[in-house]
Parts: structure tokens; sequence; C-alpha cells
């Protein structure tokens, strides 16, 4: 779906993909002015399952800091839907934790699936995010972004992938 107002990406491919995308263009749509778009939100349905990643507004980093939720209608373990943090990597990051989604066998229509979908990616933009840096000369050398919430890393920038063993120069708050 390419048109202005709509997700980009790929078609659903069943009826059940198509019902489940479009409540999660209708509860997106109910979303603050301020919040994405639904051409922001892109489909991938060459996979299986069925996922919608978001790049999340308001984290610039090198790779790719974003939201994406998997809805399989007829998955091994019947109707299951995930959400994670993530990055350009598709589904590479779900934990089974307060700040992941997941629900496995829940007997419902594939539209109250996407509505736990919109409410989920809504409670997670809402989250309040603080950046870490590590400065050299001024200038941030490494940089983690963070739940403050619960401490989720959720984007990182730098010379290394993993956490600098000192303590941050700085630490900003995003949102």
């Amino acid at each position: 779906m390419t048109a202005h107002g709509q997700f980009q990406g790929d078609r659903a491919r069943t009826p059940e993909e198509e019902k489940f995308l479009k409540e999660l263009a209708r509860g997106i749509a109910g979303w603050p002015p301020t919040n994405p778009k639904l051409d922001s939100f892109k489909v991938f349905a060459r996979i299986k399952p069925l996922v919608v990643i978001l790049d999340v507004p308001g984290i610039e980093t090198p790779d790719a800091c974003t939201l994406q939720v998997a809805y399989w209608h007829d998955g091994p373990s019947g109707r299951t839907l995930e959400g994670e943090w993530g990055d350009s990597h598709v589904l590479d990051n779900h934990v089974y934790d307060g700040d992941g989604l997941t629900i496995i066998g829940l007997e419902e229509a594939p539209d109250t699936y996407g509505h736990f979908a919109a409410n989920w990616m809504e409670h997670q933009l809402k989250r309040p995010v603080e950046r870490l840096d590590w400065l050299q000369g001024g200038q941030a050398k490494e940089s983690t972004w963070r739940l403050q919430d619960s401490g989720k890393i959720i984007a990182r920038s730098g010379r290394s992938l993993r956490l600098p063993s000192k303590q941050p120069d700085r630490v900003l708050k995003v949102r």
C-alpha cells in the first residue's frame, strides 16, 4: 500500500492480515497529531509472519531504532502477536519481558490483534527516553538511548556496541 495516508510496503496476503492491518491503521489514526502518520509504517508480507515496522521518531542513530510488530494468523501456536524494540534487522530482538508484547493462542479476531498492536505501539512511543553520552573533546564518542522507566537499551551509536564501563559524561532527556 503506497498511497498517502496508508502503510508503505507490501499488501496483506490474506483477508485475516487485511483485517489486522485495517484495525492497526484505525488505531494509529487516532494518535495525537505529533505522532507518526500511517505512511511512516512499513509492511513486510514477503516473510511469515506479517511484520509492520516504524522507525521511532526522535532517535537519530546510524542504525535504525524501530518498533516492530509481527502477526501470525495461523502460526504453529495459533494466532500470535509479538512486539519489540528493534533496529534495522527484522524480528531479532524479541524477549519475553515487560518491554515487549507477546500474545500467543488467544482466540480473538484479527482486528482485535490489530487493536492490541496499535495500543502497544502508542504506549511505547509515550515512554520516556534518555540519551547517555560518553564525550571526547566535547563531542559524543558513544551514545546509548534507553527507556527511562525500565532501563532497556533501545539504540546505540559510537565505536562499540557495548556499554562503556565508565559512567556517561552527560544524560539528556529525549522525551
